[in-house]
This record gives C-alpha cells, structure tokens and sequence, in this order.
C-alpha cells in the first residue's frame, strides 16, 4: 500500500533567488551525504521556461533492522542515485519538480514531487511557497515487512525535509551576501563547508 506525505513550507526569498539557489544547493552543511551532481540535460522550450534533468548520488542510512534484513539477502546499500527533474516558469515565477531513486526500486520507491511559486506575503516581502508530496512504495519482502518499510521512509521525511530547507536557506543567505555574484558565492560556500558539517 502506497504512503504519503505532504508538506507545506514560505521561503522567505525572492523568487530569483531561490531559482538560482536550487541549482547551487549541493554541496552545503546540511548536505554532507550528497556525493555527487551530474546535468543530464537542459533546454528552454518555447514558454521560455527552463527544462533540466540531473542525476544526484546520495549517500544512504537505514535502520539497523533493514541492514540485517537487506544483508541476509546479500544486498549492501551505501549509496542511491536520484533522478531529478525540474521546469522553472521564470515568467510566471513557479517551478515545478519530482525527484525519484532508480536504483533498489523494489526495496523501496520515493517519489517527489514539488511545486515552489513566489509571492508576496502580508507585510509585500518576496517570499516563495512550497508544496511538497512525497509517495512511498516497497515491494520487498512479506506486506508486514513493506508496512515497516514505508512507515519509516514516511517518518523520515519530515526530518530530511526540514534539513533540505535549512539546506536552501543557507545556500540563498550566502547569496544575498555575495550580492548573487556566483564565484564569490562559490569561495565563500567553500570556506563554509571546510568547516565542521551541521549537525542535525
């Protein structure tokens, strides 16, 4: 049986910001466990909105119970990699994205879909609000088993969630220090990831 959870959340940034951001989130103290990010493909359709895929290498933590569980079946899991998409509505100030795993699918299936629109809130500040709904689908073991599976990836959500937006705020603050100016931007997240990661 599919779970679900949604979310709702205001960054208080403008929307350029926050696209521009999105792009530039890993790495950051909070996101020690992304190993990798590849583009795959990019382009601008004819609504001039901006169409990307990227591959994200993660690393992965599970339960101990599900180590034993995947090890007696010789499975290791230390790593996942996540294929995202995105379409960013520069002109409408929306994007819309889904991020999947599309590895150890039948272990456990997320998907992620979000819908980020900016704004303005009561006081006429630039913020943007986010919509998020995260499904979970396991397919491994006896249905007590794939219950436990996805009721921890459902609990787990709201923590990596809230890390991922914590993420953002530090990747858009260094911006808005640097003036949005991209190199300065990129020593200055450099002088802050060799510093001790966040823990949270």
């Amino acid at each position: 049986m599919v779970k679900f959870y949604r979310s709702t959340y205001t960054h208080e940034h403008d929307f350029k910001t926050f696209s521009v951001a999105y792009f530039l989130r890993y790495p950051n103290p909070y996101a020690t466990h992304v190993v990798s990010v590849d583009t795959l493909s990019r382009h601008v359709d004819d609504q001039g909105r901006l169409h990307t895929r990227r591959l994200i290498v993660k690393k992965g933590k599970l339960p101990r119970w599900c180590k034993m569980l995947l090890a007696s079946s010789g499975i290791n899991i230390s790593e996942s990699m996540i294929l995202e998409t995105s379409i960013i509505d520069p002109q409408n100030e929306q994007i819309w994205t889904e991020t999947k795993n599309i590895d150890f699918t039948r272990i456990m299936r997320v998907v992620e879909t979000a819908t980020y629109k900016g704004g303005l809130d009561p006081d006429m500040k630039p913020v943007v609000r986010a919509f998020t709904t995260v499904s979970f689908l396991s397919s491994v073991g006896f249905e007590s088993m794939k219950e436990r599976m996805e009721t921890w990836g459902q609990r787990k959500m709201g923590e990596n969630l809230n890390r991922s937006r914590m993420g953002m705020g530090f990747v858009m603050d260094r911006l808005r220090e640097q003036g949005g100016k991209i190199k300065l931007f990129q020593l200055a997240m450099q002088q802050a990831l060799a510093q001790e990661p966040q823990e949270f």
